[in-house]
């Protein structure tokens, strides 16, 4: 019968109790990381043409792009919350806040960053050798208020995305976005379109702000 001495059994215990720690200590690794990270709201953003979920498709992009510029985000649902609560005025395609807006929302907050901007939709039918194809076009004014020098510090304006798009467009958005760009059908003929073609814009809006060494196309 074999015979385990009490040192090489607590060795065993040991190691045993390590290797199950070991995902445990990762976790909360993953944990303090991203709590460490500054905070932003990708919020508010306003919004002409398009449906709901093009426009929820927009707002995830938002997101997405503060997270890949290294910023944790405030949820949805407390970023609307807080902007009514300070009975801010609400904006609308044309008529973005005003820059005492932006500090007053940010330091209730407490982020570095409000990310925010206008979306519109431009959807139609074309023509093309199999018969008549829908593609849509969006184009997005993109801001980036900083909250601590109370100025914008990042604007682009009148980026476009076309849902066919075959230049590097797609590709820039594709690096940019943690969602994967749309490519099937659904929902209707026209909510694919968007919600690419609002990919592709947002993406190559934000681009040189997440990725400042690499020139937008």
């Amino acid at each position: 019968m074999k015979n385990t001495s009490k040192p090489a059994r607590l060795v065993t215990a040991f190691i045993a109790i390590g290797l199950v720690s070991m995902p445990i200590i990762a976790s909360a690794t993953r944990q303090n990381a991203n709590s460490s990270h500054a905070m932003a709201v990708a919020y508010p953003w306003v919004f002409k043409n398009g449906n709901i979920t093009s426009k929820t498709m927009a707002l995830t992009c938002a997101e997405e792009i503060a997270n890949k510029g290294n910023f944790a985000t405030v949820p949805r649902d407390k970023a609307k919350s807080v902007w009514r609560s300070l009975h801010l005025a609400q904006p609308s395609y044309g008529h973005l806040p005003t820059r005492s807006s932006l500090r007053a929302y940010g330091r209730a907050l407490h982020v570095a960053k409000v990310i925010y901007g206008s979306v519109s939709w431009h959807t139609r039918s074309i023509w093309v050798v199999a018969g008549p194809k829908t593609i849509s076009t969006a184009t997005v004014n993109a801001y980036v208020f900083d909250v601590r020098s109370n100025s914008v510090s990042y604007q682009r304006h009148g980026i476009t995305g076309r849902s066919d798009e075959k230049s590097n467009g797609y590709k820039i958005a594709a690096a940019v976005l943690l969602t994967p760009l749309v490519t099937g059908v659904s929902g209707g003929p026209s909510t694919p379109q968007e919600q690419r073609a609002v990919q592709i814009a947002m993406g190559n809006a934000f681009n040189s702000w997440v990725n400042p060494k690499v020139s937008l196309r």
